[in-house]
């Protein structure tokens, strides 16, 4: 039996996934990694320390063969890293049921199936469950909205879970990450414009200058400030690297914001307002002295309680 701690990584197949097992495994982990063709699986083998899993997230019979083939390996599991996700931008009203259903069925459902079957393995070891969210969980605009919900209802599930499964010893972290170097994009890029070609007057107009400027892009440059318009996404490294924190730090966070800094600006200037506007209630309505005091006494029990 490995004396090292096991993880299992879902949608390894490529982008941040794919970069999370070499990370853990290069360290002398073993890595249990899923993906769902022969190919992919067969990259993953030439790994020093990966074992392939053929499953797919929304397949529960694909995951009891998963956790029968873990458990036959002897060397128990410490953590699970829900990765596997699914991209996609459009209006509300373009989106069929059948691809949103899809959407939830991986992004949502997925990691509750993984958790679910392996939990009594992670509680035996006293594990982690890192899932993998996004910036997305906490803001969204137009034509983000379905992606988004999905990150949303991730966030409130990791927290939730967290405090189900802290008396057992298990953390559960997520960990945001802006936009990262993947497939994810490209993956989604024929349901997008399958999309927005569906979108009828009045929408058509916006749609067709959108599908538009996917043939004759902006041109921005590496030197220009990076915006809207000019995303300049990570490496998946620093993902990887945050999930190795959370997996294995004694002291892990509760939540990891990953990316640019114009991204992190974005996340806290949405969410300050959000507080703002919470703040501008009969019930509250703190004076801006009351909020800054309140906000100090949360710096300093957060300061308190970090450990690293």
């Amino acid at each position: 039996m490995k004396t090292l701690k096991s993880i299992l990584v879902t949608g390894a197949n490529s982008g941040i996934g794919l970069d999370i097992c070499r990370h853990i495994a290069s360290r002398g982990y073993q890595v249990y990694a899923t993906a769902r063709t022969a190919t992919d699986m067969e990259i993953l083998a030439k790994i020093e320390s990966v074992e392939p899993i053929h499953l797919d997230v929304t397949k529960p019979k694909q995951i009891e063969a998963a956790l029968t083939q873990i458990t036959s390996m002897n060397t128990g599991l410490y953590g699970l890293v829900n990765n596997a996700g699914l991209g996609g931008l459009g209006a509300f009203y373009t989106w069929s049921e059948t691809e949103l259903k899809q959407l939830f069925d991986v992004n949502t459902f997925g990691p509750w199936r993984m958790s679910n079957a392996f939990l009594n393995m992670l509680v035996e070891s006293k594990g982690r469950i890192v899932n993998i969210g996004s910036q997305g969980g906490m803001i969204t605009q137009k034509y983000f909205g379905p992606y988004t919900m999905t990150k949303h209802a991730l966030e409130a599930y990791t927290e939730a879970m967290r405090g189900e499964l802290e008396p057992y010893g298990v953390h559960v972290s997520i960990v945001q990450p802006g936009g990262v170097v993947s497939k994810i994009g490209p993956n989604s890029m024929p349901g997008i414009i399958k999309r927005l070609k569906r979108a009828k007057p009045p929408f058509k107009e916006e749609a067709d200058e959108i599908l538009a400027s996917f043939e004759d892009p902006p041109e921005t440059g590496e030197d220009a400030p990076e915006s809207a318009s000019n995303r300049k996404p990570s490496d998946p490294s620093i993902v990887s690297e945050a999930v190795f924190h959370a997996l294995f730090s004694e002291y892990p966070q509760d939540s990891y914001l990953v990316g640019t800094q114009w991204e992190g600006d974005r996340v806290l200037n949405a969410l300050l307002k959000k507080l703002i506007q919470a703040n501008a209630n009969p019930q509250h309505n703190y004076s801006r002295d009351e909020l800054i005091a309140l906000m100090d006494q949360h710096i300093d029990q957060y300061r308190s309680s970090k450990q690293e």
